[in-house]
Order: C-alpha cells, then sequence, then structure tokens
C-alpha cells in the first residue's frame, strides 16, 4: 500500500529562517489548507452518495423486471472484489485525484443508465462502477490520511486523535447521505399521482416475498415522469460533486511502495494474508454485517415497506435508518472506550439478529406503521457499530499487516453484498432470511474464537509483564 507524502512538507520549509508573525500566518495558512481539503472530500462523497444511497434503496422497486435492479448491485459489489486486488497497481498511474474524478463520471453514468434501465445500460454501468469502487475509496482514505498527518504535524497532536476527528467528520458526512438523498426521493415521489391511487392486487408481502418468476408481487411503480424527475435531480448532484473535485481538490503527491509497484507481488500480499487463521475466521464475522445490510437495503424496502406503503415511503423509512446511523456513529467512539469492542459487537449482533427473526416471522401490514420505522432505527444503531468498530478490530488483530488484512476485510464486505445481490433474483425472501441468520450465527462464533484467543494473550502477557516486574525489584 501507499506510503503518503503530504503538505506538510511545504510548512517544514516555510518555517525555516523567518519572523514569528510570518511564522503564525504560514501555519494558519497551511491549517486552512488541510481543513479545506478534508471539507472538499467530505462534501463531494455527499453529493455524489446523496444520488447514490437513495438509487441502490429504490433498485429493487423500481426495476423489478427479472430482478434487474438487484442483480445489477450483484454485478457491481463483484466488481469492486476485483478491482481490491488492482488498486495498488493502479493507484501509482492515475493518482488519488484522478482515481476520485473517473469514480464520479462513472457515478454520472450509472445515474444516467437509470433513465433507461435494461441489461445492456444498467448492468455495464454498475460494472463499471464497481470496478472504480476500489480506487475511489483508496484515495480518501490517502486524502484524509494526509491531511491528519499534516494538520497533527503543525499543531503538535498526536495523529491518532487528528484522524480520529476527521473520520468522524467524513463519516458523519458519508452517513448523513442517507437522510438527504432518500427525503428528496420521498418527497418527489409523493408528488405523483401513484402517491394518492390504490390498487386492488394481491400482494405478498414480508418473508413469502419471492422473485417474479416464482409468483412474487409485482409492485406498483409511479409514472415515468416522475421517475424522470428524480433522476434529474440526482444527476445534478453527481455534476456537482464532479465539479467540486475537479475544482477545489488540488491533486496528492504519493509514493508507491515497492510491492504496489508489481501487480504480481500486489495480488500476493493480499492473499498471503489469508495464511493467518484469525484472520480466516474473522471474514464470516465481517461478511455477516454486508449480507444483512444487503438483505435490509433491497428487501426490507420492497417486501416490507413498498409493499404494505407504497414505493413513494422508502425514502422516508430510509431517512430513519440515516439520522440513527448518523446518531450513532458520533458518540461511539468515546462509549467504547468503557465497554470495550467486544461488548458492542455482542450489542450489535444481538440487534441483527432481532431484525432478521422479526422480518423472518413477522406479517408487515399497512397499519403497521411504526414497526416499519422502529427496524429502520435499530439497523442504524447497528450500522453505527460496525463502522466505528469493525476498522479498529482490523488494525488491534493484525498490526504488522494491515494493508493486506484490510485489503480482505473490504473484499471480504463487497463479497457478502455481491453474494446476497446476485442470489436475491432466485430465492425467496424466506430463504435469504434463512442464510443470514446461520452466517450471523457462524459469523458470532468465529469472532469469539479470535477475542477469546486475544484475551488470553493479552491476560498472558499482563502476567509476565507484572512477574518481570517484581523479579527486578526483588532484585533490587
Amino acid at each position: 500500500m501507499e506510503e503518503v507524502v503530504s503538505a506538510s512538507s511545504e510548512v517544514k520549509n516555510v518555517e525555516v529562517d523567518i519572523s514569528p508573525k510570518d511564522k503564525i500566518v504560514a501555519t494558519r495558512k497551511a491549517t486552512l489548507t488541510e481543513l479545506r481539503i478534508t471539507l472538499v472530500v467530505s462534501l463531494s462523497f455527499m453529493m455524489i452518495y446523496t444520488s447514490y444511497s437513495a438509487i441502490q434503496n429504490l433498485q429493487s422497486s423500481l426495476n423489478q423486471e427479472a430482478g434487474l435492479g438487484v442483480s445489477s448491485l450483484g454485478c457491481m459489489y463483484a466488481s469492486v472484489i476485483i478491482s481490491g486486488f488492482f488498486t495498488p497497481f493502479m493507484m501509482r498511474f492515475v493518482g488519488p485525484k484522478t482515481a476520485m474524478i473517473c469514480a464520479w463520471v462513472a457515478h454520472c453514468i450509472y445515474t444516467a443508465s437509470n433513465f433507461y434501465p435494461t441489461w445492456g445500460t444498467l448492468v455495464p454501468a454498475s460494472v463499471l462502477l464497481g470496478i472504480l469502487g476500489a480506487p475511489l475509496w483508496t484515495a480518501q482514505g490517502l486524502y484524509i490520511t494526509a491531511n491528519s498527518i499534516a494538520y497533527a504535524e503543525i499543531h503538535h497532536e498526536t495523529t491518532h486523535a487528528v484522524l480520529s476527528r476527521s473520520n468522524a467528520f467524513f463519516f458523519t458526512c458519508f452517513e448523513s447521505t442517507q437522510i438527504t438523498g432518500n427525503l428528496i426521493s420521498s418527497l418527489v415521489l409523493h408528488r405523483s399521482d401513484y402517491a394518492t391511487n390504490t390498487t386492488d392486487s394481491v400482494k405478498i408481502c414480508g418473508a413469502d416475498d419471492c422473485p417474479m418468476f416464482a409468483n412474487g408481487t409485482r409492485l406498483d411503480e409511479p409514472e415515468k415522469s416522475v421517475v424522470y424527475t428524480l433522476l434529474g435531480i440526482f444527476l445534478v448532484f453527481n455534476i456537482l460533486g464532479l465539479v467540486i473535485t475537479a475544482v477545489f481538490l488540488p491533486p496528492l503527491m504519493i509514493t508507491t511502495s515497492r510491492n504496489s509497484k508489481n501487480f504480481k507481488k500486489s495480488l500476493k500480499s493480499c492473499f498471503s494474508a489469508l495464511g493467518d487463521w484469525k484472520l480466516v475466521l474473522l471474514i464470516p464475522f465481517f461478511t455477516m454485517q454486508t449480507m444483512n445490510q444487503a438483505i435490509f437495503l433491497t428487501e426490507y424496502t420492497k417486501a416490507f415497506v413498498s409493499c404494505t406503503l407504497g414505493i413513494q415511503m422508502v425514502g422516508f423509512v430510509m431517512a430513519v435508518f440515516g439520522t440513527s446511523a448518523v446518531l450513532t456513529t458520533l458518540p461511539i467512539g468515546y462509549i467504547a472506550k468503557y465497554t470495550g469492542r467486544h461488548i458492542l459487537f455482542v450489542v450489535t449482533c444481538s440487534l441483527d439478529m432481532s431484525i432478521l427473526l422479526t422480518m423472518l416471522l413477522w406479517k408487515p401490514t399497512a397499519d403497521q406503521n411504526a414497526l416499519l420505522f422502529i427496524l429502520p432505527v435499530l439497523m442504524g444503531v447497528g450500522e453505527g457499530i460496525w463502522q466505528t468498530q469493525q476498522n479498529s478490530l482490523v488494525a488491534i488483530v493484525f498490526p504488522e499487516k494491515k494493508d493486506a488484512a484490510f485489503a480482505n476485510y473490504h473484499t471480504s464486505k463487497a463479497m457478502g453484498f455481491a453474494v446476497t445481490f446476485i442470489y436475491s433474483s432466485f430465492l425467496c425472501l424466506h430463504t435469504k432470511l434463512v442464510i443470514a441468520i446461520s452466517v450471523l450465527v457462524l459469523g458470532s462464533i468465529t469472532y469469539s474464537v479470535v477475542e477469546g484467543f486475544l484475551w488470553r494473550q493479552n491476560k498472558k502477557q499482563t502476567y509476565t509483564a507484572v512477574a518481570q516486574k517484581e523479579t527486578e525489584m526483588q532484585l533490587k
């Protein structure tokens, strides 16, 4: 992976042989530069994902024919898995800013393809978006890391403290896109005649929902003009994100490690990490989270919300999920200091199991609005915990090989999305929920094994340190 060369070197050069007043001015200027770059990256992601998050949540309801919407999402995340192995090699040639601009162009193409969604338009656009997904998030990490390091050096703070604040700010903006994007979609869809019309068609909602070829329910869809209006608004957001990045984001100079310059070595380093049994045991733990999220984003929105309340309510329900995630993400970092990650993981696994069992057993009706909004609140709390704690888990368990461990971590998450989206076109929801519950149980067990090993290891190290200290005192 890359070692970041930040703009702090410029500050160091400026600090030589200048007056205290000039030094203060230079420091303030550099500080504003670092903050501006973090703001530009966060704002551009907020613009783009305001569009993407809402479109993703509507795919299963708007593009129902032969499971096109969900299948396109499966193709997208399958492409993310492949691109993850190429990313270090690719980043050497394109650079972070160019990677982000290319990804934003792909987002524009993806949104445009939804104006005329067919297997020949939506699927290729999804594959292109997936291929550029891993480079995009690598670029995001490089920018945030580079600016955090530079800011920490200027103000003599620890890099960890600045990184925590920067990532908290970025992910707050990122999670808020579930609020902005979904509110826009519901407000626009509510203006259509579809929102006030009712049909006499028989609908099979809840866990009994099946794909169309298996006599599943076809949901009523809003008129095309309303969908085009919604997509037009989202396309404007995509263009705004592209312009913000192209105009206001300065290029980031990076140096690449020896492995990233050789594709074979880069690929080998990713697979070699799988020789660590702890990483192998954690793969089901990482995968189960995205499998549950994939079911929630597609099946819950279609078989529970759209089926009982109508497509126009999907945005409102998912905005509640986004609000819950945002409100959880900010304080959870402070709470973890007192509870430890294992307690938080027990909480979020219990929440996920409760949600899956409720979806499996509950027969939703239109007069149960409260419960339709309660489940997204619980899912948002779990999302806030996953976002903050899984990254720290990887960093702590694999301190000597973070690069390869994080590569496998993101690949495992993408695999969970891809597999779930792909088989969604062939299996009934009841079967999908049983699979998700089984993987959740498996992932919880394998995580417990790793956590137990770490606990025994820490206990042994503590005992050894105490014994060594007592021996030294006796010798004195």
